[in-house]
């Protein structure tokens, strides 16, 4: 049986490497075609294809659950279509141990995926983030073009072009409020850089602002005491969703803590806690689908079925994550309740096949 179980993982492992790398070969076609309309100043042909190659680890990890799910259906279904499953079953191998021997290498794809997101998509999107805004807007840091990277402590309202992992702010704009929400002090500069405990800011402009005067002042370099370090902004500059683990549990606390709205960060904490158990779910409803209503059509339906299944599978997800802040409801139920519905309706698909 131990070979009968190796040689079920092996296929399904194979069948779910060959589909992540043809889904994320097409998304890189397709980011590098839409990256072609944002060539500018110094950020080129090269730049993009290094920016999409370093994004190649997020795609991988994001399309992982469906990979993993068409994965089964295409490995179990050519399984299935010459026989080899009917064998096996005659073997004395039953349905569970064959899920069981699928399970497997989805389980260790699960853990690769999580360390990726953890330790690898972070640091890979700050530094595509940064290269990328730092190319596009040297001759325009210090205007408001771009979304830019906002951040808040207190009354203290910040703004930055750029920033770049080795602890370089372009385009720094600091916006300092009374209690009121009266805007104070507005201070702007071309550039800062981290000396160990504070901001070394050059080519400096201050405006304060009261009831009676405006005054502004200029400085080829200020000293701006901060909290905020290389490390603390890592959270700032890219989304959510790129985020490790412990970063958006953090954070979603930390915001908390200042009274601010964290329910992205909850949001996309609560998708990546769960998506092994997401992941799981669709693959037992694919196994299902392959010992039942599957069994007998080609190849090519089962594809199809498996993306169908995938994509209302991640658009249910992505529907319920907004209705979770309109509605109240907590972040987890719009990871929970996907899972929950796909487990089952693969539980319910299984007991039916016997």
């Amino acid at each position: 049986m131990t070979k009968l179980d190796r040689y079920v993982s092996r296929t399904v492992l194979m069948a779910t490497f060959v589909v992540i790398m043809v889904i994320v070969g097409l998304d890189a076609v397709f980011t590098l075609v839409d990256e072609l309309d944002q060539l500018k100043g110094g950020y080129g042909l090269v730049e993009a294809l290094e920016f999409m190659g370093l994004r190649l680890p997020r795609r991988a990890y994001e399309y992982m659950p469906m990979a993993c799910l068409i994965g089964c259906l295409a490995g179990l279904g050519g399984m299935a279509a010459n026989s080899e499953l009917t064998v096996m079953r005659a073997a004395g191998l039953s349905v569970t141990r064959i899920i069981w021997s699928v399970i497997k290498p989805v389980a260790l794809l699960m853990v690769l995926s999580l360390a990726i997101a953890e330790y690898a998509i972070p640091t890979l999107e700050r530094i595509a983030q940064s290269q990328k805004a730092v190319a596009q807007g040297k001759d325009e840091l210090m205007s408001n073009k771009g979304k830019g990277y906002w951040h808040r402590e207190g009354n203290q309202f910040m703004r930055f072009t750029a920033v770049e992992p080795n602890g370089v702010l372009h385009g720094i704009s600091l916006f300092y409020f009374d209690d009121e929400r009266n805007l104070k002090r507005v201070i702007r500069a071309k550039r800062a850089i981290y000396q160990r405990d504070y901001w070394q800011m050059q080519n400096v402009s201050e405006l304060l602002i009261s009831e009676d005067i405006t005054q502004e002042q200029t400085y080829e370099s200020r000293v701006w005491d901060s909290g905020l370090t290389p490390q603390s902004l890592s959270v700032v500059m890219i989304e959510p969703r790129d985020m490790s683990i412990t970063n958006l549990y953090g954070y979603a606390k930390y915001l908390e803590a200042q009274d601010l709205n964290a329910d992205n960060y909850l949001l996309s904490f609560w998708k990546k806690v769960t998506q092994p158990l997401g992941t799981f779910a669709l693959v037992i409803l694919g196994a299902a689908f392959i010992f039942g209503p599957l069994r007998q059509v080609t190849a090519g339906s089962r594809i199809f079925s498996g993306i169908l299944v995938g994509l209302v599978y991640k658009y249910l997800e992505e529907m319920l994550a907004p209705a979770s802040i309109v509605l109240g409801f907590e972040p987890i139920l719009a990871s929970i309740i996907p899972i929950g519905l796909s487990a089952s309706l693969g539980i319910y698909l299984l007991r039916k096949a016997g």
